[in-house]
This record gives structure tokens, sequence and C-alpha cells, in this order.
């Protein structure tokens, strides 16, 4: 039996936002106010504790305990949890390439200056780089390219410096999209935690509300207007779901990470992100930075993978296999390419992605590129490993100019998308800023009505 009210709830919103991220965060602070009613949908909890152990079993697997890759085998990351990619997020906030916007011809301009302003973005300043980053930027210094400072979303002033931005930040130092979420609460939002939507419903090409299930209990609310923000592997599959052909065109931001023992330092317990290459951004669409993982991660990349069921016997074992890893010595790079929109995610959230044989040249320039610094840094080159294939910026499932018009508004009136799944195309580096600028794009539209 499907419940028409569920716990005590309104019996109609003006606006329901589903996805607590950058995206169905900003856009609920934006639209909740005295003068209409609002209610965010999140599949998640809200996370109190942070750490490791804390946050990535609920953050990343699924609830069969699951890891999350193609059948290409790529692993995909995705944070399913109150504030959604921003609780895990590195906290970078790059701006998109003017390239890129006059592609999708879209003016964010005044709407990246708000985003700017609004997460505080600012340099990572030098004090907070650790030694291997520093000695990084030197190397590349040395082979003439300059390294840049990440422009980052944290407030350093609060920053410990515990390189854990992946798994919550413990002192509120890096902004997420809760803070957002709150905001809007406190101005009369409604939320909704572990509750994940199924469906649209529509009746004459017009929204009418959604169905979803809050634990265990299927429930309908009914909402004049409801904001997809679930990501890009989740809104498509609820646009799917709901009659509206999605999914196809998935890229990811693709990268590898290039690891390389060094004699004398590693960059264990560093701020990764430091910094990036920026010139290859517009001269070749790469992306590389310093990048390292704890050592569960680093394992997983030693081994080519991890299992696939990820229970609590396989974690425990995965740990204590990752205790035997000496990070202190390691140094790392990453770099995301523009990968071509190549994959497909099903109706039941199957994940198809190979890399392309574009692809995967890219892939190969940018190892070049990571070996070729690490080597100037003075790792020693017979020690240099890859990982595995990751995306952890999936997009382009709900694309504008294919499953939305200019306005994020699919065919079914009053239904509007909201995160990396309308990009049309992948940006290839840090996309926090970008969504947040197109949220708030989209909020101005709304209230413009």
């Amino acid at each position: 039996m499907i419940e028409r009210i569920a716990l005590g709830m309104k019996n109609k919103y003006d606006y329901v936002v589903i996805g607590s991220g950058p995206g169905g965060g900003t856009i609920a602070m934006e639209l909740a106010n005295e003068d209409s009613t609002c209610l965010i949908l999140e599949y998640g909890p809200r996370l109190k504790k942070t750490g490791f152990l804390n946050v990535a079993p609920k953050a990343f697997l699924d609830k069969t305990k699951r890891t999350l890759r193609s059948d290409g085998n790529i692993w995909f990351g995705r944070s399913r949890v109150l504030g959604g990619g921003s609780y895990v997020a590195q906290g970078n906030a790059a701006t998109p390439p003017q390239k890129i916007l006059d592609e999708w011809k879209i003016d964010l301009a005044e709407e990246l200056r708000w985003a700017k302003r609004m997460l505080r973005v600012i340099p990572m300043p030098e004090k907070y780089m650790g030694k291997a980053t520093k000695r990084i930027n030197q190397a590349a210094a040395h082979l003439g390219w300059e390294m840049k400072s990440t422009p980052k979303c944290v407030d350093f002033s609060k920053c410990i410096q515990c390189s854990l931005c992946m798994f919550g930040c413990p002192t509120g130092a890096k902004w997420t999209s809760i803070e957002f979420v709150d905001k809007a609460v406190a101005k009369g939002a409604d939320l909704l935690l572990e509750t994940e939507v199924t469906r649209i419903l529509h009746k004459h090409g017009k929204v009418t509300g959604v169905l979803a299930v809050h634990k265990g209990k299927e429930i309908m609310i009914r909402a004049d207007n409801v904001i997809l923000a679930a990501g890009a592997l989740s809104t498509p599959v609820i646009l799917q779901n709901s009659g509206i052909p999605a999914g196809q065109g998935l890229a990811g931001d693709i990268f590898q990470t290039t690891y390389g023992y060094h004699p004398e330092i590693g960059m264990k317990g560093e701020i990764i992100l430091g910094t990036y290459l920026e010139s290859a951004i517009t001269e070749r669409e790469l992306f590389p930075a310093p990048y390292m993982y704890i050592p569960f991660f680093v394992q997983r990349d030693i081994d080519g993978g991890m299992p696939e069921k990820m229970g609590k016997v396989q974690q425990a074992k995965m740990i204590l296999k990752s205790k035997k890893v000496d990070i202190s010595h390691l140094i790392g790079m990453m770099t995301k390419i523009r990968d071509e929109r190549s994959g497909k995610v099903e109706k039941d959230g199957t994940i198809h992605k190979y890399l392309t044989e574009r692809d995967k040249n890219k892939l190969k320039e940018a190892h070049e590129i990571n070996k070729e610094i690490l080597i100037a840094t003075g790792v020693k080159p017979d020690s240099i490993f890859t990982g595995v294939y990751e995306s952890g910026h999936p997009c382009c499932t709900a694309a504008i100019g294919e499953v939305v018009g200019n306005n994020q508004e699919t065919e079914i009136k009053g239904l509007f998308v909201s995160d990396a799944s309308m990009f049309p195309s992948p940006l290839g580096m840090p996309t926090i800023l970008t969504i947040v600028a197109m949220a708030r794009r989209l909020a101005k539209i709304l209230l413009a009505r």
C-alpha cells in the first residue's frame, strides 16, 4: 500500500528536490522561502562520524555491499549520503575553461562568480603543501612546466592537514553542500533522509509528484515541480523508470594514478591535489595533479582491483593486507581526461563503460607526463606502477540538447535536472563549481516564473 502523505509532511510541495549534493543542495537553498514549500529527498543518511571506516562503506558501497564498476572494469566513485559527492570530494573548485562553456553555448560567468563567493574559493596556500607536492612543483618547473595552486573551497584556518578530505572533513574546514541543505531547512524546507526515489509521477505531460521508498515503505509525494539532482548514475535510472529515454552518452573524466617510490620523501598525510598543471588543460585536455590514497586504496591499485563483494570480512582482509603497504616513500600523480561519451546507464543501474582507443591513448599520454615528472622528483624509475581506471565525475547521461532543454527541463513539464548528468560534454576536471553554478542558473529560471 502506498502512503499518500508520509511522516507528517505537507500534502503537496511546490518543489521536490531529489538529491542533496552540490546541485540539489544549491537549488534547495535558493528555492526555499516563506512563499513556497520545498522538500529535499536524500537516498542516504547524515553521517555523524568521519574517517575511512565510518564513511567509505556507507558512501561507496551499494545496499548489497558491492563496489560500483562498469563492465569495462572502470571503478566509479559515488557518494550516497547527505551532501552527495561534495562530502567525499577533495575540496577542489576549478573554473571550467571558457572553451568548454563556448562548446556548451552557455554563459555561466555571473553564476560562477556567485559560486566562488558562496563556496569561499581560494588557491591552495603554499604553506599547506607537503614536501612531496613541493618537490613535484619543482620537478615540473625543471621540465619547463608550471604547477599552479588548485582552487579549493576550504577554510584553511580550520584545516588541520589530516589528509582525510575524502572521508568527511573532521573540522568542517571543507565546504560541502550540507551547508546549503541546512540553510534550506532553516528557511522552511523539509528534509527526508534514507529515501530512494523510484519514479516521477506525471499526467498529460506535467509532473504530479514522486514515488519513493522510505525505510522499506513506499510513499507518494505530490509536487508541482521536481528537480532531479541524484547524480549522473542515478538520475538517468529514475528518468528511464519514469518513461523518459536517458542514460546514453556516459562520460566520467576517467583517470589513472601513476605511483613511484622515492628514497627520501612521500606523500603520506599530505593534502592531495594541491597543485595542477594548468597548461595541460587547454593544450592537451588533461588535468595532471599530485595524488595519493590511504593504504587501503593503494593496495587496491597494487592488486589491480578489489573483490566485487565488500562485506565486513572482505573489508577486514583488505585492511589487514594494506597495513603492509609502505606509503611513507610513495609519491603519486593522477591525470583526468575528457573521455568520450561512450558509456550507458541501464534502467536497473547497470553501467556499460569501456575505454575507447582515443581514451586509452590519452591515458597513455597522461601516464608519460606523470612518469616524467615523478622521475624528475627523484623517484626510482623501476618502482613506477599504475592504479586502476577510475571515474569520480560521471556525467552527460541526461545531457542538455538531448534529454533536457537549455533551461534544464525535460519533456515533462515541471521536471528538471540539476546535476552533472545534464553536462553536454565532460569537463575533464573537478566539477563541483560548475554544478553549483548550473544549479544557481536553474534556480533563477524557476524563481523568475
